[in-house]
């Protein structure tokens, strides 16, 4: 009767609306009142509100008391909207309905022992139904829904049976331990008509544009008010969790999609700025045309956006760049136009050996100053160049190459360690030693017997240590001492002829910029080349200075007479911009009609004007072959370090000791010159005073014999 009643309200429902759901139309959802049609599904909770005993299922004394369940429900949905603000919502549920019931009561056994028993009870039906519900948006898309369900249980059965639980022996008075069993018995006295009132939440969520499909989770509570079983308190309330999917029958077509572009139409007028100023922009007025493209499948709206921006850019830079030179004389008189003159000497030159190789504080290790081969066949005395640095360079290959090719010369390696910074510490000297050692063994393939390492105890300071109080006094301090049988091996190497730069004039040149821009320049730099070789520059930040150039006698060896030098001043300016100049300087060379021979000694002791065993051999052999006629000049020279007034006494002491034994052993007429004592300025060969070997090789008395060019 209840699904009849049910069944007439959803037809007489449904036709008028939906007929005028045709006659009215509309475009979107929110204009159209939604019928839908679905399903829905819940998990459902269920709650027996209960205080009941079944008449067919007798217990002993007390009632069964409430229970829960799990369970599902599935529902048929029809859903009208009469406001866009309030729905209609039928739905014929499905629902499985069970229970279970434990109950533990005290019995006495065999009169006065106190016992337990324990009745189960299992019941099973389903319920069929309909619910009416209102359903109102609370927020989109939330709402709210209040009605009322009626429907039938069907299909109730139930399973009971009394278990005996203490004492843990003994029987019912059956025998068993069970009693009152009874196995998916009919149910009797069932109340069919069950009502409710239902209250819940739910929150719409619309699959496609146009509303043709909504899902919608749902929370719903259901209060029964009609006991399951007539004359028992067994009611169960239920609360559902789950959704529902409404399809609409009267949806508006989906909205055709709608695909919204832009694009920009840019130009710029160009205003030129100073070229110092920064750059920037000022957008125009900006014009707006939309084009709307309709399609069946795709409406495109196009705005096309079309501006004049006015760029306001730096102009580029104009820089110029001047150049000029002139020759500083040596009265600080500048001349204009001029030629680079450069007197040149054919020079034979004997250079000298010194017998000390030098390390770093603290180290060990042969320093990377010294010119190291990894075999002999790399090593060729005819490259390294005439001058006396670079022979010291290669000492240590010499002395090798000379010990190979004659087997009955030993030597002796004395290792040092400097008093102040290292404690005259003999382990460090002595393996500074070693690694010399080492070096000549495993390179030049010397016999180990042939080296003999001086070992020494206490203080293994030189004996005649530099005492100076500074890193360059330090740094002497710590050396290798190299001494042998045969003079011939530490002898300088053999005699070489070249072209020696004398002098050079002017001394000195000026490069003056004026003429060039005084705006927007940034950096500048000055070069002066020779073919491929540069032979000086110089750069600088914001504007180019007067530069003001020394030509020293190494400059001067690089220049080629008749080739000029090209002088070139570059600057860069703001923006990228750059400009050059160049001028070109004669170059002209005079090879003089006599030439030298030289010989150059260093194996004075510190402080000392003695002449070495060596040193008075190396005069003999150089005296043997002066032509008669010829000047002998012994020059004396020394470093600028320390005591100036004693470094010139004491090179004037050397140079009479040489003096003295050129007298000894030459017999010829010569016209030697024994006064010319040089402080202020390099010896020959030497550039600096940076190493240790450079300041022992400038301590030196040199051999010039001056004869008629062949």
């Amino acid at each position: 009767m209840i699904s009849r009643t049910i069944a007439l309200c959803i037809v007489v429902f449904l036709v008028p609306v939906v007929s005028w759901s045709q006659w009215w139309k509309v475009t979107t959802p929110e204009e159209i009142w939604l019928t839908q049609v679905g399903a829905a599904a819940h998990g459902s909770y269920l709650m027996h509100d209960a205080n009941f005993q079944l008449p067919q299922a007798p217990m002993c004394c007390e009632p069964y008391q409430g229970s829960t369940a799990l369970s599902m429900s599935v529902s048929a949905v029809i859903r009208q909207e009469i406001t866009k603000f309030l729905r209609l919502n039928l739905r014929g549920t499905f629902m499985p309905m069970s229970g279970e019931f434990v109950k533990d009561q005290t019995i006495f056994v065999s009169g006065a022992t106190e016992g337990l028993t324990r009745s189960t009870l299992t019941t099973s039906m389903s319920y069929v139904g309909g619910e009416i519900l209102a359903d109102f948006r609370i927020a989109n898309p939330v709402r709210f829904m209040a009605g009322v369900s009626m429907g039938t249980l069907t299909g109730a059965t139930f399973s009971q049976q009394e278990d005996l639980i203490v004492p843990g022996t003994g029987t019912f008075e059956n025998g068993k331990r069970s009693r009152n069993v009874a196995t998916g018995a009919e149910m009797l006295g069932v109340n069919t008509s069950q009502m409710g009132i239902v209250v819940g939440l739910g929150m719409d969520l619309p699959m496609t544009e146009n509303h043709s499909v909504v899902i919608t989770p749902e929370l719903l509570y259901t209060i029964a008010t009609a006991d399951i079983v007539t004359g028992q308190k067994w009611r169960t309330n239920s609360l559902r969790l789950g959704a529902s999917i409404g399809f609409s029958l009267n949806a508006p077509e989906p909205p055709t999609p709608v695909e919204r572009r832009r694009e920009e139409f840019l130009d710029s007028v160009i205003v030129r700025i100073a070229p110092d100023a920064d750059e920037y922009r000022t957008l125009g007025p900006e014009r707006i045309v939309i084009d709307t493209a309709v399609d069946v499948d795709l409406v495109v709206i196009t705005e096309r956006s079309y501006r004049t921006d006015t760029v306001f850019l730096p102009k580029a830079p104009v820089i110029n760049a001047a150049i000029a030179a002139r020759a500083v004389q040596p009265n600080g008189s500048l001349k204009e136009v001029f030629t680079i003159n450069v007197s040149t000497q054919y020079v034979t030159e004997a250079l000298p050996i010194l017998p000390a190789i030098f390390f770093d504080a603290q180290s060990i290790t042969i320093s990377q100053r010294y010119h190291q081969v990894r075999s002999a066949k790399e090593f060729d005395l005819r490259a390294v160049a005439p001058r006396t640095t670079a022979v010291h360079r290669d000492i240590l290959n010499v002395i090798g190459e000379r010990l190979a090719s004659a087997p009955t010369i030993t030597v002796q390696l004395k290792g040092t360690a400097d008093p102040t910074t290292e404690n005259s510490d003999c382990n460090l000297a002595q393996q500074r030693a070693m690694a010399v050692k080492d070096y000549l063994t495993r390179v030049w393939g010397i016999d180990a017997g042939r080296i003999t390492v001086l070992a020494s105890t206490g203080s293994c300071a030189p004996d005649r240590p530099t005492r100076r109080l500074s890193e360059e006094g330090y740094a002497e301090n710590r050396r290798v001492e190299i001494t042998s049988n045969d003079l011939s091996l530490l002898a300088s190497v053999a005699k070489r002829r070249f072209n020696e730069a004398r002098t050079v004039d002017p001394p000195r040149i000026q490069f003056d910029p004026t003429g060039t821009s005084t705006q927007y320049v940034t950096d500048w730099k000055l070069e002066a080349r020779t073919g491929d070789k540069t032979l000086f520059s110089k750069a600088g930040k914001g504007l180019p200075e007067t530069v003001t150039q020394d030509l020293n006698i190494t400059t001067a060896e690089q220049m080629t007479s008749g080739v000029p030098v090209d002088v070139e001043l570059t600057i860069n300016g703001i923006r990228r911009a750059t400009a050059s100049a160049t001028t070109k300087l004669a170059v002209r060379k005079d090879t003089s009609n006599t030439e030298l021979e030289r010989l150059t000694l260093t194996l004075f002791e510190v402080a000392s004007d003695e002449i070495s065993a060596v040193a008075e051999e190396q005069i003999k052999n150089f005296v043997e072959n002066v032509p008669t006629g010829s000047t002998v000049i012994v020059r004396g020279f020394a470093d600028m370090l320390g005591n100036a007034d004693f470094n010139k006494k004491l090179s004037q002491k050397r140079a009479e000791s040489v003096c003295t034994t050129i007298r000894k052993y030459l017999r010829k007429k010569v016209d030697i010159q024994c006064n010319d004592i040089t402080t202020d300025r390099f010896p020959p060969g030497i550039e600096s005073y940076a190493t240790p070997e450079e300041r022992f090789l400038s301590r030196t008395v040199q051999i010039e014999v001056k004869k008629a060019r062949n």
